[in-house]
Protein backbone atom coordinates (compact mmCIF):
# COMPACT_ATOMS: atom_id res chain seq x y z
CA UNK A 1 0.00 0.00 0.00
CA UNK A 2 1.34 3.38 -0.97
CA UNK A 3 0.86 6.25 1.47
CA UNK A 4 0.53 9.49 -0.42
CA UNK A 5 -0.59 13.03 0.16
CA UNK A 6 -4.13 13.13 -1.17
CA UNK A 7 -4.03 16.93 -1.42
CA UNK A 8 -1.66 16.71 -4.41
CA UNK A 9 -1.85 14.90 -7.73
CA UNK A 10 0.96 12.89 -9.33
CA UNK A 11 2.64 16.04 -10.64
CA UNK A 12 2.76 17.70 -7.22
CA UNK A 13 -0.01 20.19 -7.95
CA UNK A 14 -2.62 20.87 -5.30
CA UNK A 15 -6.03 19.33 -5.96
CA UNK A 16 -9.04 21.61 -5.91
CA UNK A 17 -11.50 18.75 -5.41
CA UNK A 18 -10.31 17.54 -1.99
CA UNK A 19 -13.31 16.74 0.16
CA UNK A 20 -13.72 17.86 3.74
CA UNK A 21 -13.59 14.20 4.80
CA UNK A 22 -10.14 13.79 3.27
CA UNK A 23 -8.98 17.04 4.85
CA UNK A 24 -10.24 15.90 8.26
CA UNK A 25 -8.66 12.45 8.02
CA UNK A 26 -5.26 13.76 6.93
CA UNK A 27 -5.34 16.52 9.55
CA UNK A 28 -6.14 14.01 12.32
CA UNK A 29 -3.35 11.68 11.14
CA UNK A 30 -0.77 14.47 10.97
CA UNK A 31 -1.72 15.99 14.33
CA UNK A 32 -1.99 12.59 16.01
CA UNK A 33 1.44 11.43 14.89
CA UNK A 34 2.95 14.79 15.85
CA UNK A 35 1.52 14.59 19.37
CA UNK A 36 2.60 10.95 19.70
CA UNK A 37 6.20 11.66 18.68
CA UNK A 38 6.32 14.74 20.90
CA UNK A 39 5.20 12.70 23.90
CA UNK A 40 7.63 9.87 23.14
CA UNK A 41 10.61 12.23 22.94
CA UNK A 42 9.53 14.38 25.89
CA UNK A 43 8.69 11.44 28.20
CA UNK A 44 10.70 8.47 26.91
CA UNK A 45 10.37 6.55 30.19
CA UNK A 46 6.61 6.19 29.73
CA UNK A 47 6.93 4.06 26.58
Amino acid sequence: MEIRNSFKDYLGRLNDDVTNKKKLIWSVLIVGTSITFFNIFKFPALF
